[in-house]
């Protein structure tokens, strides 16, 4: 990573994501059930990642005599499934794994989940609680964290070609004309997608290079700023002005596109840090990542376990939980790769990768901002991913109409917020 390969102390690095002292239920010690008792987890995680997680299963079910099953589904049918079970009095699991604090906070306003702030110790983990808060009970449990740094790259490709990382954005278009340049490259840009997700990380980048992009994305959450702030207007048009190059892929599922970045015809990925686990890398060491040129800040996300409050097994499921996210459980993951744990107890020397610490060391460096769409929720976040699979499916649509209704989108989520 060149000139980004220090080192930092890892406490230090994730307390810069904003851990914050509040006077909640301390946690207890952990719990156990008789053998005969089994819960459910519906999670995000498939592939590589599924095994990851099911070794942290293997834990759990041998700290607390639980059987647990885990139910892997994608964020959309997530996202739509529990919203669906929950108005109908039905638990989706006994434990359902959710990325989006505002799902969590609406949730727990209409009464749908337990309360889970006996599960952890905010003195003792990374994340700000007030995330997950309503009325003074914290209603979710951090597990895995994702941080978002940037491109990666295989180094043994930049070196095959005689590339170098950018130093800056024109830099960073150079590279991206070489990349073209070379037989076998589809396209230098790799386009992953789910139901507009990671098309919004890739996005969310490019609006925190512009002009105080790291107060940007914050006021956007905040509806302090709109949708068609000049900045955010001029990161669309830098997307568009990528597409128009022909630097940007054929569009395909995030997990498969892995497979066609690591056969160097889709060189360059933004993506998170959950890249070295999955399978189709098949050599970890192989894998580095730069920021995209200009930005000084990285989009820090969670998976937050939570327990629906209509589960039959709902002191089984916080017992799981409270496993789950101790040290010793999410150290499970972080020893497996392309983890990073969100219980600042976690030692560094569990990450076993080079890129992994330097990822973490990186992340102490620069400040950390919440995932936009995550924090804001429905309905802008639907809208925000239909207007930038609609942007890759034509990209030479009028950026300004785009932004016209993304702006209606967030004004609406944040006002039904506050009057919430």
């Amino acid at each position: 990573m060149g000139e980004n390969n220090r080192r930092a102390n890892r406490r230090t690095v994730l307390r810069g994501i904003g851990a914050s002292a509040i006077g909640l239920t301390g946690i207890g010690s952990l719990g156990t059930a008789s053998a005969q008792d089994s819960i459910t987890v519906t999670g995000v995680w498939t592939g590589g990642e599924q095994e990851d997680f099911l070794a942290v299963v293997d834990y759990v079910e041998g700290e607390t005599d639980l059987e647990i099953s885990y139910e892997p589904r994608d964020t959309e049918a997530i996202l739509t499934g529990t919203l669906i079970d929950y108005e109908a009095g039905v638990a989706t699991a006994d434990v359902v794994v959710i990325p989006s604090p505002a799902r969590i906070q609406s949730d727990a306003e209409r009464g749908h989940l337990a309360s889970l702030g006996d599960t952890w110790d905010p003195e003792t983990f990374a994340p700000d609680p007030d995330q997950v808060l309503f009325e003074d009970e914290i209603y979710a449990a951090p597990f895995k964290m994702d941080l978002k740094p940037g491109f990666w790259y295989r180094p043994s490709f930049f070196e095959e070609h005689d590339l170098e990382e950018p130093g800056d954005y024109d830099g960073f278009l150079d590279l991206l004309a070489e990349i073209d340049g070379i037989e076998g490259v589809e396209a230098p840009l790799a386009s992953g997608n789910g139901v507009g997700w990671p098309l919004s990380d890739l996005t969310e980048a490019f609006i925190l290079r512009q002009e105080d992009g790291q107060e940007l994305q914050p006021a956007l959450i905040e509806g302090e700023a709109a949708f068609t702030d000049d900045r955010v207007r001029q990161a669309f048009e830098e997307l568009q002005q990528l597409h128009q190059e022909g630097y940007f892929s054929e569009l395909r599922d995030f997990g498969v596109q892995y497979e066609f970045f690591w056969e160097n015809q889709t060189p360059l990925y933004f993506m998170g840090s959950w890249t070295p686990g999955f399978e189709a890398i098949q050599d970890p060491e192989d894998l580095d990542f730069f920021m995209l040129p200009g930005t000084e800040s990285m989009v820090a996300a969670e998976n937050w376990f939570t327990v629906p409050a209509y589960s039959d097994a709902v002191d089984a499921a916080r017992t799981a939980v409270e496993a789950f996210v101790s040290a010793d459980g999410q150290q499970v993951w972080a020893e497996r790769g392309g983890f990073v744990a969100s219980n600042l107890e976690v030692p560094e020397e569990a990450y076993d990768l080079e890129v992994m610490r330097e990822l973490t060391a990186l992340s102490g460096e620069v400040e950390l901002v919440p995932d936009l769409d995550d924090t804001i929720g429905d309905p802008f976040q639907s809208e925000f991913w239909s207007q930038l699979t609609g942007l890759w499916a034509e990209p030479d649509q009028d950026i300004d109409s785009m932004l016209e209704s993304l702006d209606g989108a967030l004004q609406e989520t944040v006002a039904d917020g506050n009057e919430g």
